[in-house]
């Protein structure tokens, strides 16, 4: 008999949980560019091969060379990223056999790990087939084929990372941007059927100072922080499948998720990171985070520099704008403060002054 045989549900969470951390370590690596050097980050063109950026003015072969020697000094972690990435796609395809056996991870079966007096054996130490092999298996017995660029891109990664595991070297630049399509690509052909934003909050909530966090700062405001400051960074091909949206759609504010987040206190505010998109033909928006589906209504905002005319119709949002965040009530507090703070810096002056004068 043999025992402990993994299940897919567990062979699945293990290559979600490396596939997400791979993800937080290369979308550091973007946003730490952008947040430290507050320069743009430039983009790799395969058809072109070199580094570009959509503007003309000629500060950008200077933003372009800063880049490439950013980049040169994080090829370490690249490579280990990479080698993060081989593990969750091998366990990924795994994980997918399983759902059809277990059994059909095993080598060979005619040859036991070692001699057992109760006749029981760990499947974990039998051999298991070669990940060479992984694609092969998966096509002949699940349900849907990989497609051939998944199969080419995991064949390449698979032999880059035994280059990197085997030698320790890897002479080939590896770039960020790269990366995250690659675990777009690694995400849909791996996961079918799950939401990436519903993952990321979860795996989140796993990591081992998630019961450590400050009271103000949970899984919510982490992913937060990483759209406002990644987002920028992205294509327009990778922002269009992280939101599903075009970039040039206009963005609205879920106020049920940067509550949660509790956005508010400092950077970024809930106008920093909107994730709603007004549903097609509706008085309705829906959000790429929580997947809620929230009401509005037509109203002007209380501030007349957002010209916007859709308010937020949720109990418990009612009346705010879906673009600035701002209600009637609360901008008419505002001026008052702003009224009361003129008045008192005014009577500050007036007071120097009288003081001038008596001297």
């Amino acid at each position: 008999m043999i025992e402990n045989v993994p299940t897919a549900d567990e062979l699945r969470t293990v290559s979600l949980r490396l596939y997400f951390k791979a993800w937080s370590e290369v979308t550091a690596i973007v946003t730490e560019w952008e947040r430290f050097s507050g320069l743009a980050t430039p983009d790799w063109s395969p058809e072109r091969g070199h580094f570009y950026l959509d503007r003309a003015d000629s500060s950008g072969d200077e933003v372009i060379s800063e880049w490439r020697d950013y980049i040169e000094a994080a090829q370490s972690d690249l490579q280990g990223i990479y080698t993060l990435i081989q593990q969750s796609q091998e366990i990924g395809l795994k994980a997918q056999i399983c759902d059809v056996s277990p059994y059909l991870l095993l080598k060979r079966t005619d040859i036991k790990p070692a001699d057992s007096a109760t006749n029981t054996w760990d499947f974990t130490d039998f051999p298991t087939i070669d990940a060479s092999e992984l694609v092969r298996v998966h096509n002949t017995f699940c349900s849907t084929l990989l497609s051939k660029e998944f199969q080419a891109m995991f064949d390449e990664i698979r032999r880059n990372r035994n280059k990197m595991y085997h030698l320790g070297i890897y002479r080939r630049a590896l770039d960020p941007q790269v990366i995250i399509d690659i675990l777009q690509m690694h995400y849909t052909e791996l996961y079918p059927g799950r939401r990436w934003m519903e993952d990321r909050l979860h795996f989140a909530t796993l990591h081992r100072w998630a019961n450590y966090a400050d009271s103000d700062y949970n899984e919510r405001s982490d992913l937060f922080h990483e759209l406002w400051q990644l987002l920028p960074g992205l294509s327009d091909g990778q922002y269009r499948w992280l939101m599903g949206h075009e970039r040039e759609e206009r963005r609205l504010i879920c106020f049920s998720c940067s509550s949660d987040a509790r956005l508010g206190g400092h950077e970024p505010y809930e106008t920093d990171a909107p994730t709603s998109f007004r549903m097609v033909d509706t008085l309705e928006v829906r959000c790429v985070i929580c997947d809620g589906v929230y009401p509005m209504k037509v109203g002007a905002c209380p501030n007349d520099e957002c010209e916007s005319e859709l308010l937020s119709a949720d109990e418990e949002s009612g009346g705010k704008c879906m673009q600035c965040g701002w209600s009637h009530e609360e901008w008419g507090d505002q001026i008052v403060e702003q009224k009361a703070d003129r008045s008192t810096s005014l009577d500050l002056i007036g007071l120097a002054g009288d003081k001038d004068d008596e001297a």
